[in-house]
Formats: structure tokens, sequence, C-alpha cells
């Protein structure tokens, strides 16, 4: 079972987020059907229901430590088992890169939408990384990190790309 847009609205409202998330959720959330979209029409299997009330609620506990854990618990505790995987998977696709092989999944389409805004600013994987790069220039350990998830971000991206044969910056 799936919450409605609507419901999906009342849960941000229930939990408390802001105005700027809830706009960087729908910005997302019109992303992530748009692209959607254009892979079904590509022969790509996805559950659009499903893509949209997961990239409403991706951030549902941003502020909370690991909010991508704590937004999958939450919304595996409503009954929302399906969203809440995507949920808990939208940062970081739970650290792995999918093989070229692999079918695009509901989860990276929310994931790349995602990575596509700055609050509800579009923005290149390339810029959004650039500012989190420059603010933990001084901690390798992290560096590190963030220049995996940099090239993980970029690995999706060319997945979606090769299927809609379009940069995803001209979608």
């Amino acid at each position: 079972m799936l919450p409605s847009r609507d419901e999906a609205l009342a849960l941000l409202d229930r939990y408390q987020a802001t105005p700027g998330r809830i706009a960087h959720s729908l910005t997302v959330a019109r992303f992530a059907l748009i692209i959607g979209t254009r892979l079904i029409a590509r022969n790509i299997p996805l559950n659009l229901p499903l893509i949209e009330a997961a990239a409403l609620l991706h951030d549902i506990r941003k502020g909370y430590p690991d909010h991508d854990d704590a937004g999958a618990d939450l919304l595996a505790s409503l009954g929302y088992p399906q969203i809440a995987a995507i949920v808990g998977v939208h940062t970081r696709l739970g650290g792995r890169t999918p093989a070229p092989s692999e079918p695009i999944s509901e989860a990276e389409v929310v994931y790349i939408a995602d990575k596509s805004y700055r609050g509800a600013t579009r923005v290149t994987i390339e810029e959004r990384y650039a500012i989190w790069l420059a603010t933990w220039k001084d901690h390798p350990a992290r560096l590190q990190s963030l220049t995996a998830g940099e090239n993980r971000a970029k690995a999706v991206r060319a997945r979606v790309e090769k299927v809609l044969r379009q940069p995803l910056n001209d979608v």
C-alpha cells in the first residue's frame, strides 16, 4: 500500500517538514516522475506511484542523524515498507553502484532526482559535490567518501542517460 500524493504531503506536515524541505521534496518528486515516465517509455518497468511517494518522503527525517535510516524506520513503522526501502538508500544507494547490466530501479530514479537538486534549485552532480568537497577539504576520510559518492552518482546518471539517449541535464 502506498500513500497518495496528498497523504504523503500530510505526512511531511505531520512530521514537521519545513517549507524549504517540502519545496525540495516536491521538485525532486516532479523530476523523478519525469525521469520515470521517460524510462517507462523506453521499456524500463517502474512503479511511478512508488517513485512519487518515495521522492516526496525521502527527507521526512532530514535533520536527524542518519536521516535516511531514520526516515526508513519511520516509514516502515507506518506500514510503508516499499517506500522505506527506497528512503533508506536515497543518499548512497546502500554504498553500492549498480552494475551496468542491472535494470534501473525506482531507488535509482529517486536517488538521481535528489542528487539533481540543492533545495529547490536544479544543479549538476558536479556542482552539488563541489560544494561538499570544498566544505570538507581538510578531512581526508570524508573527502574519500564524497569522491566515491560523486562517482556513484555519475555512474547512475550515465545508466539513466544511456537508456534515455540524452543527457540528464536536458531532461
